[in-house]
């Protein structure tokens, strides 16, 4: 199984509620049994990436280069704004 974290400021609401969005979107695709989202903190960010496999981004790592990072990196904005979600949950769903 596919292990996605979000991440934002504090680890709760914002990445919470992305991390929800995608496990609905994985869930109505018929893949929740291949992937799960789950939201982790900013500050621990580094920790969780070395056991995940996608990493999906709210705010930026401060003097983080994601191109730099060891999984790949999704912008997870359009699933708060709905603006682009369809393009990045196909990039997603390549990915898993």
């Amino acid at each position: 199984m596919k292990n996605i974290i979000v991440a934002c400021g504090g680890g709760v609401a914002t990445s919470g509620a992305v991390a929800s969005k995608i496990n609905t979107e994985l869930e109505a695709l018929g893949l929740s049994h291949k992937a799960k989202a789950e939201a982790v903190d900013i500050k621990s960010l580094e920790l969780f990436a070395r056991t995940a496999d996608i990493y999906v981004s709210i705010t930026p790592m401060p003097g983080a280069n994601h191109d730099d990072f060891p999984i790949p990196v999704l912008n997870g904005i359009p699933f708060l704004t709905g603006v682009g979600k369809d393009e990045i949950m196909e990039k997603l769903v390549k990915l898993i």
